[in-house]
């Protein structure tokens, strides 16, 4: 599932990495490390990760609703994002950055959900991009069938 959605979604976190004094970025579905720009190895992310679901949850099983966390070390910050399934943990250095690096996760992680989803739930089509259209009793002349193809634009 990674290898599918990770080249995409490794771009769009790239441009995010770019946003402010940030130095690191990791991105989790579930308790799996799906991209990781942290500088540190694939090991420590998914400890950094779990560590910080495990903290959600702790708060969420006393009632209370987390979409962020903060800390503050000595010359670094570390903020994490949640949505649904989905973590993306910042780390950054300037302090005064934190409002704007909240809002521009979770502005990433709206637009990363459908990209997930998209790989987690393929649809029923062969993988086609195109779509049958029923057409109308006596319809467009030569559609043998009933139907035609439609390209759609996005």
């Amino acid at each position: 599932m990674a290898a599918k959605i990770a080249p995409s979604l490794r771009a769009s976190i790239e441009r995010l990495k770019h946003a402010g004094a940030v130095n690191g970025l990791c991105l989790g579905w579930r308790r799996q490390v799906l991209v990781n720009l942290l500088p540190f190895g694939e090991f420590r992310a998914e400890r950094v990760l779990q560590m910080l679901i495990d903290t959600r949850e702790h708060f969420t099983g006393a009632g209370r609703n987390v979409e962020t966390l903060w800390f503050g070390y000595e010359g670094v910050h570390v903020l994490a994002v949640f949505q649904g399934d989905c973590t993306l943990i910042i780390l950054h250095s300037r302090a005064s950055d934190v409002d704007f690096l909240a809002h521009a996760g979770l502005t990433f992680l709206a637009d990363g959900h459908v990209l997930i989803n998209a790989a987690l739930n393929p649809s029923d089509a062969d993988g086609d991009d195109t779509q049958p259209i029923l057409m109308q009793p006596g319809g467009v002349a030569g559609t043998e069938g009933g139907q035609t193809n439609l390209i759609p634009r996005f």
